[in-house]
């Protein structure tokens, strides 16, 4: 079987080597839109979110709320330790830098293995901002923000679905940190050149699945509808980017942008599949989370859009 997977492997690359050289002008294109989108749709949303998710995180202004609620969380979700604080911090960090925050407190045992598997499952933020600006191209403000906040609201409810397994919340192996008063001011640098890291990364995943979706579009040939799921499977930006060309009913059309946003895109999964690759975190709970994601995200949105239209 493994044999099977080296020769498989072996003829898919010689493949996109060919169809690299045959189809060229797929390649040079492909980069080209790949900046031009990242430079007009993902920098201007997400570089000032980023300065401010780190400036949040790292001045710890948000202790006494996490300190205030975290015995009701904890209760509710069946978690233990700071488990509150790297939910907030997930939240406002979005993904896939939830996995590098869930992947360091699990480190520094902040939290449990049996957390840090539930957390994978229902911590998946897509940024705010960039949702509302690329989402605005397809759709009025009302149905943009109704998108985000069903987004955001279903995070909430996949978690219950994961708190069968109690933690254990004794706090033997949960360390939880002093920490001191830092100045804002000398975090700037800092989060300004994390920002532009997170950026690049983006960049460069955004570029990597627009060359492989062009090619396949060119081997195998799809209508607009085909073309926006295939993206939406490979990357969700090229895919809510290009939402707007489809003409059908506006009501199908925010489903099918709710679940590209819910499932994230083979992108995010590759890159959560190597933040957690060196630890006990599953993947399959992030998986699973993401299908969940899907169908319960549009199936409240089913419902609010019927409560609102009777």
């Amino acid at each position: 079987m493994n044999k099977l997977k080296k020769i498989f492997t072996i003829i898919l690359l010689f493949t996109f080597i060919y169809l690299l050289f045959k189809y060229n002008f797929i390649l040079q294109t492909s980069i080209n839109d790949a900046v031009i989108l990242w430079l007009n749709k993902v920098f201007p949303s997400l570089f000032i979110m980023f300065i401010l998710n780190d400036l949040i995180i790292n001045s710890h202004i948000l202790d006494n709320l996490c300190n205030l609620i975290s015995p009701i969380f904890n209760k509710i979700y069946h978690v233990s330790g700071t488990s509150l604080e790297c939910f907030i911090l997930c939240l406002f960090s979005g993904t896939p830098s939830s996995a590098y925050i869930i992947k360091e407190m699990l480190n520094n045992n902040s939290i449990n293995e049996n957390d840090a598997n539930k957390l994978i499952s229902f911590t998946f933020f897509s940024n705010p901002l960039f949702l509302y600006n690329i989402l605005s191209i397809s759709f009025n403000k009302f149905i943009t923000l109704k998108i985000i906040i069903i987004h955001y609201i279903t995070n909430l409810l996949i978690g219950l679905f994961y708190r069968k397994n109690k933690s254990n919340n004794s706090n033997s192996n949960i360390t939880i940190k002093n920490k001191e008063n830092i100045n804002i001011i000398k975090l700037i640098p800092n989060a300004i050149s994390k920002s532009f890291n997170t950026l690049l990364m983006i960049l460069g995943t955004i570029t990597f699945y627009m060359i492989i979706s062009n090619y396949l579009l060119k081997i195998i040939p799809l209508n607009i509808f085909g073309e926006v799921i295939l993206r939406g499977i490979l990357e969700i930006t090229q895919s809510l980017n290009i939402l707007t060309n489809l003409n059908i009913l506006s009501i199908i059309k925010e489903i099918i942008a709710l679940s590209i946003i819910s499932f994230g895109g083979l992108s995010i999964h590759t890159q959560i599949l190597n933040i957690i690759s060196d630890t006990n975190i599953k993947y399959q709970n992030f998986f699973s989370g993401r299908i969940l994601h899907v169908l319960l995200s549009t199936n409240i949105y089913f419902f609010i859009t019927i409560f609102l239209y009777c």
